[in-house]
């Protein structure tokens, strides 16, 4: 058995918690411990249920917490070295922070999960996306915070049982928004954030005859609506004839557990 809950997805703090029967780590830590705390508890979790989190990149968003949870409750800190030093590590004496790199796999929980790290096209020192796997070869994939997916994330999310995907932005709202042009021509370069379009265009290449469910992440409150995320994955969905749960991860609440 492996599920995850999405307890934050978004610009305000980006924090996801997976768990199998034993073993229960985070992905990202963009909340509060606090914060973090009190939405596990939601769940059903408490702060040392968790024994690992695992780091995406260095964004505030992502890694706000990453520190605290490894210097306050000796919790192991995976990121790439580029991540580490970006969050300005202060090494191990002070902080169990453990290296990971593309291509990569480790084992926590006694060999009971095992994560694959894949690096991403983002605007972070060294960013990766994780795919998260139980003992009996169901797998987790999450990505968000890329420009386009390459080919190496492409093949690493394939027929994932649960799929989670950014959904960032709509073109249109994004180009019309508020935002200053130097920050639109960030979020839309290659290195940037996935829209709704390009991220519904990739599922053709990631749902598989084992998908079971995908959620769509990092939905933008200024760019973006969870209404047009939602539906421009129904589209995709329907025209591939797939049989797959949707949902859109909210910002500010946790998401139900999603099982593989």
């Amino acid at each position: 058995m492996i599920e995850i809950s999405f307890l934050g997805s978004g610009s305000s703090g980006n924090c996801a918690v997976v768990r199998t029967e034993r073993t229960a780590v985070l992905l990202d830590a963009g909340l509060s411990m606090r914060e973090t705390g009190r939405r596990l508890a939601v769940r059903g979790l408490a702060l040392s249920a968790i024994s690992a989190v695992f780091v995406t990149h260095e964004h505030s968003d992502h890694a706000r917490a990453a520190l605290d949870f490894a210097e306050r409750l000796g919790v192991p800190v995976y990121a790439t070295a580029g991540t580490a030093r970006a969050i300005d590590c202060p090494g191990p004496l002070f902080a169990d922070v453990r290296p990971v790199a593309d291509g990569r796999r480790v084992a926590v929980g006694g060999g009971e999960l095992e994560v694959n790290v894949t690096a991403t096209p983002h605007d972070g020192a060294e960013s990766v996306c994780y795919v998260f796997q139980d003992g009996g070869g169901r797998r987790v994939g999450v990505a968000t915070d890329l420009g386009h997916l390459s080919p190496a994330v492409l093949e690493a999310l394939a027929d994932c049982e649960v799929l989670g995907l950014e959904a960032n932005h709509d073109v249109d709202l994004l180009r019309e928004g508020p935002y200053p042009w130097s920050l639109k021509q960030r979020i839309l370069s290659y290195t940037g954030h996935l829209s709704n379009e390009a991220a519904a265009a990739s599922l053709a290449r990631l749902v598989g005859a084992r998908t079971r469910a995908v959620v769509a992440l990092h939905v933008s409150r200024h760019n973006n609506t969870a209404a047009l995320a939602e539906r421009t994955f129904s589209r995709a969905l329907a025209e591939l004839g797939a049989r797959v749960t949707l949902e859109v991860a909210p910002p500010f609440a946790p998401t139900e557990w999603v099982t593989a």
